[in-house]
């Protein structure tokens, strides 16, 4: 909280804001941070010490205000939520990856460099296994989408990347692809309409607020994807009796003139554990047929001998669909969770600070 200094500082809209301390009274909750997260603040205090607000609430940075000006717009990454005060990593503008979208709000800046997108929504599915806390008519809305049949084809794994959420708002157009075969986003077939619906539920409010920029961050990635000639999908998609798969869809553009596309799916659950599977597919010249490299990642010992028994099988599978499996591989899991945009933002020889902030 701030009670340093010689008056408590109100935001600066003087509306107050959960987390800081205006002098009156207690003080307000604190907002939630998770591992990861983005944030952006505005400069708006540098003497006696530097101020910054964000979008719900106001800390001090312990740094010095010499290298800042008054309305400057900065990006923190919440590298421990858990401390008291939390760490954040102050991302310097040199590093990022250049963005039309990102210079267009803060908002979408906020959206577009937040690693590990959807974990809120991952960890919130994962708690609503039996749906008990939903209304009833609205689980039964969310079982909907847990309807996979017990052999999947390719039609069934497109109308589950459709009805997403990624694509809500292309699906309001009549002759786009996504509408022809799922038709407009509602309740009942979209992942993101769901979420705005239950959203009006008084008691469900803060809780799916944050759902909800976890599908548009997802989106906003695609977007910009889209617009450097790259291909970035992450959705969610279910898998097995109310469990769920996180795939992840990649094309940068060096592979894309390798005719190479990137594929993850990652699972965490009681009967398999963590589990990521990495496949690099590779289209022939011709395109009558495809390579591909898997690689298996598991925290469950049994893992590598299934695998190494059944690559008969696995191969047999996929000469089915025309694609020669030239290596698979078995390793110790990892969480390799990263989006692409984050990595970029980890690199090496990235600059940067570590400050203490008071929230």
């Amino acid at each position: 909280m701030i009670d340093n200094g010689p008056q408590p500082l109100a935001p600066s809209s003087g509306v107050a804001r959960a987390g800081v301390n205006m002098g009156n009274g207690p003080v307000l909750p604190a907002i939630t941070l998770f591992k990861g997260q983005v944030i952006e603040g505005v400069v708006i205090q540098l003497q006696p010490r530097l101020l910054v607000e964000t979008s719900s609430s106001i800390f001090s940075a312990a740094a010095t205000s010499a290298a800042y000006t008054l309305g400057e717009r900065l990006l923190f990454r919440v590298l421990d939520p858990e401390v008291k005060p939390p760490r954040l990593e102050l991302l310097r503008s040199g590093p990022l990856p250049d963005s039309l979208l990102a210079q267009q709000s803060a908002f979408l800046r906020s959206l577009l460099y937040r690693p590990n997108s959807l974990a809120p929504l991952q960890q919130w599915l994962n708690h609503q296994s039996a749906a008990t806390h939903l209304p009833p008519a609205l689980a039964a809305l969310l079982q909907e989408f847990w309807q996979l049949p017990i052999k999947p084809k390719a039609l069934d794994i497109q109308r589950a990347m459709l009805m997403s959420g990624l694509f809500s708002e292309n699906r309001a157009k009549p002759n786009s692809l996504s509408a022809s075969l799922v038709g407009p986003a509602k309740a009942h077939n979209d992942l993101k309409a769901l979420l705005k619906l239950l959203v009006l539920e008084d008691a469900f409010e803060q809780q799916v607020k944050p759902l909800l920029e976890a599908l548009q961050s997802s989106q906003i990635k695609s977007l910009d994807a889209a617009l450097n000639g790259q291909i970035h999908y992450q959705w969610i998609m279910p898998w097995f009796e109310r469990q769920h798969l996180t795939v992840s869809l990649q094309q940068s553009q060096a592979q894309r003139s390798q005719r190479q596309w990137f594929i993850s799916l990652a699972h965490e659950g009681p009967d398999l554990g963590a589990l990521q599977i990495n496949l690099l597919l590779t289209q022939s010249q011709h395109g009558q047929h495809a390579m591909a490299n898997l690689h298996f990642a598991s925290d469950s010992s049994w893992l590598t001998a299934l695998i190494n028994s059944s690559k008969h099988h696995l191969q047999a599978t996929l000469e089915q669909q025309n694609i020669v499996l030239q290596q698979v591989s078995v390793g110790p899991y990892r969480d390799a969770k990263v989006d692409a945009l984050s990595v970029a933002i980890d690199g090496e020889n990235t600059p940067h600070s570590i400050l203490d902030v008071h929230v």
